[in-house]
């Protein structure tokens, strides 16, 4: 239904003025014959009021901008009639009300922070329920590395969803690789959680186009470091009369033989492991990255380190991960090993040199390391391809030296 009558109308409440002689400007807007009165915030002296101009007497400046803003009060009611109109409603004189002072939330007006904020907000509720902290972390990084952003290139704390655009997300991949000097992956990691808020927005009818559509991003390969089956077995022989380096190994050890990350071990009980019928003890644990399900078959190696600190204040004494990463790197040192070893290499260690390479399915690691799909453990394989082609060309060049200098 098509408004037939509609009318703006400013005035002054003279019975709420004030001892200064001051009263409140008001608005009304009628349409169709329904009314509706709200203040503008603005006040001014009942003397100075030109009640049939409906507008403030004089040109000072005072006047001049009491009377700039009235008209932008008019304008915003006429752009809030066209929203609503588009949108399919049925424009009353409360409802225009309404979306005037952004009430009607399918027209309502968001911002990059607002709904930033919104999403941190919801992901901190789910904090040990699928959500870990340092999940929840980067998205406050990501936050406060954008507010940045937008301060140093558009002297802004915030911006409008519609004025996001390609120009905007590359500004911001450009700040993060030059002003914050981060690798490629690095920052991709915060450009991935700013197409997903976008995504959110547009899904909640925030804005209609995704500008992250336009803006590829790739990842540069990563050479992923895991012990081959020699270096697995130097960080078995490591002796050490230094407590830390000990512990930090044995740690370290539990990771290579039953793939958990640092924190899942660092969170790990006794209500963690359950006994099979026949007799296998399983650990059967949450991810606290994931939330997914992670199920392993305790191996004798994992058994004894478990053995070693039974009856301690914790179930493993881990130390803390900076702490654990300085020693291995030590550790890696006194081996003659020279990756670089940090406590994830154990993850990885487990997946490769561990299982895969002893012909335990892709499949099988998979629910062991506790991802969602295979693709996820597929890379595992791929090293294990590629450890393998190295060899086999040493090997075939052995051969091949044989055959050009043969025996007489």
């Amino acid at each position: 239904m098509k408004r037939s009558t509609f009318s703006i109308l400013f005035s002054i409440r003279e019975s709420k003025a004030r001892k200064n002689g001051c009263a409140p400007i008001e608005t009304t807007v009628t349409i169709n014959g329904e009314r509706v009165t709200f203040s503008t915030g603005k006040q001014v002296l009942v003397s100075k009021w030109d009640k049939v101009k409906q507008q403030v007497k004089g040109k000072d400046e005072e006047a001049k901008a009491l009377n700039a803003f009235l008209k932008s009060v008019v304008t915003k009611l006429y752009d809030k009639e066209v929203e609503l109109n588009k949108r399919g409603f049925i424009v009353t004189a409360e409802l225009l009300k309404d979306a005037y002072f952004d009430k009607v939330e399918s027209i309502k007006e968001h911002t990059l922070m607002e709904v930033f904020t919104e999403h941190n907000n919801e992901q901190e509720k789910l904090l040990g329920k699928g959500v870990s902290k340092a999940t929840h972390w980067v998205s406050v990084y990501t936050l406060r590395l954008i507010k940045e952003f937008m301060s140093q290139k558009y002297k802004r704390g915030d911006i409008y969803l519609r004025e996001l655009n390609i120009s905007f997300i590359q500004g911001f991949h450009a700040f993060l690789r030059i002003d914050k000097e981060m690798a490629q992956n690095s920052s991709i990691k915060h450009l991935k959680l700013l197409k997903k808020v976008i995504n959110l927005a547009v899904a909640n009818t925030y804005m209609t186009f995704n500008p992250f559509m336009a803006y590829k991003v790739e990842r540069e390969p990563v050479e992923i470091d895991f012990l081959d089956a020699e270096e697995l077995q130097k960080i078995i022989n490591f002796d050490t009369p230094i407590p830390r380096f000990e512990r930090a190994r044995d740690m370290f050890l539990f990771g290579c033989f039953t793939g958990l990350s640092y924190i899942d071990i660092k969170t790990l009980t006794a209500e963690h492991f359950e006994r099979d019928p026949q007799g296998r003890i399983w650990i059967k644990k949450h991810r606290v990255k994931t939330g997914v399900l992670a199920r392993i078959p305790l191996l004798p190696m994992a058994k004894l380190i478990l053995e070693k600190y039974k009856g301690g204040s914790k179930l493993l004494p881990i130390q803390d991960a900076a702490d654990v990463n300085k020693y291995l790197k030590d550790i890696a040192i006194l081996c003659g090993i020279e990756k670089h070893l940090t406590f994830h290499t154990s993850r990885h260690t487990f997946a490769s040199t561990v299982t895969l390479a002893n012909n335990i399915s892709l499949e099988v690691v998979s629910k062991m390391l506790g991802h969602t799909n295979t693709r996820m453990t597929n890379h595992y394989a791929k090293l294990i391809d590629k450890c393998i082609g190295e060899q086999m060309d040493t090997l075939a060049n052995i051969f091949s030296s044989d055959t050009d200098n043969p025996a007489v």
